[in-house]
């Protein structure tokens, strides 16, 4: 198998491309920090752009850093998510290359209470998730030229990661700012906030290396682990951690649903335990916050 990354420096492609090096996989990347890879001011890809001779799989992990900033950087969000996977699609049609892994989120999916299978129904109301239909939607009229797979990550966090949810509440406990959590309007028992569906990184390293084995994958796949936890319960396993009490906001303002993955499908697929979330905490406060603040 020879794959191609393409968004190898950010914090999931580091990760992916070490992982399956070291697994034996003939694999390289391209980043938006290379010349021939995707132009980090305008999110549309370089014409020195290739794919090397005899790759069979390509895995598009690139994703624009602006999908908070919009409208006003909507047009790179769009050329990143969506122009420029389809043009790297076109080239893997003419290269005759095999697969192509598009990593989409679970934030495609219209707000809900319940687990989310992957016929859920869409959140067409939010630019990033758009996005990422959008391209969903174009990338599967490639299916007849080669395997096209839809993965929709769920809360990817683990060691090195800083500007996600996990690292952001860990920061906010060790800093003492305060955290919000949101009233459920179903449930008025419910005082954890926003409950939802998380992967660990070598986690999600292991996952990709046993689908990538399989010999037919379902165009659309759910990854993530089966544990599901709120902001609450997170916040306050980081506060026993770090010896320090999370400040907490319960606010009227009722949010509209969970983030919680059916994973069943995943689960059909490969076979494997988890990473506890508390392990997966104890594991980042150790050897980023605790290191990092003690370095302070």
């Amino acid at each position: 198998m020879k794959v191609l990354i393409i968004g190898s420096g950010g914090f999931i492609g580091k990760n992916l491309l070490n992982h399956l090096a070291s697994q034996g996989v003939e694999v390289c990347g391209v980043s938006s920090s290379d010349s021939n890879g995707i132009n980090p001011h305008t999110g549309l890809l370089s014409e020195q752009f290739s794919i090397p001779c005899g790759t069979d799989t390509i895995i598009y992990l690139a994703q624009s850093p602006y999908y908070r900033q919009v409208p006003e950087r909507a047009p790179h969000l769009f050329n990143v998510n969506v122009t420029s996977a389809i043009q790297v699609a076109e080239l893997a049609r003419q290269s005759q290359v095999k697969r192509f892994l598009y990593t989409s989120t679970g934030n495609v999916y219209a707000s809900s209470f319940h687990p989310l299978p992957e016929d859920a129904p869409l959140n067409r109301d939010n630019w990033y998730a758009l996005s990422k239909i959008q391209a969903e939607e174009a990338l599967s009229l490639f299916r007849n030229d080669m395997e096209i797979i839809i993965a929709r990550l769920f809360g990817i966090y683990g060691v090195g990661q800083t500007d996600k949810l996990v690292s952001k509440l860990i920061n906010s406990v060790l800093t003492e700012k305060t955290i919000r959590i949101d009233k459920n309007p179903i449930d008025p028992t419910d005082l954890g906030g926003l409950r939802l569906s998380l992967t660990y990184i070598q986690d999600f390293l292991d996952i990709v290396t046993q689908i990538l084995d399989l010999e037919k994958i379902p165009q659309y796949l759910n990854i993530s682990g089966s544990e599901t936890i709120s902001i609450r319960e997170i916040a306050t396993l980081a506060g026993e951690l770090l010896v320090s009490k999370p400040k907490l906001d319960y606010i009227e303002q009722p949010r509209h649903g969970n983030l919680i993955a059916d994973n069943k499908k995943l689960l059909s697929l490969v076979d494997y335990q988890f990473t506890n979330f508390k392990q997966g905490l104890d594991k980042i406060i150790n050897e980023q916050f605790c290191k990092t603040h003690d370095n302070s």
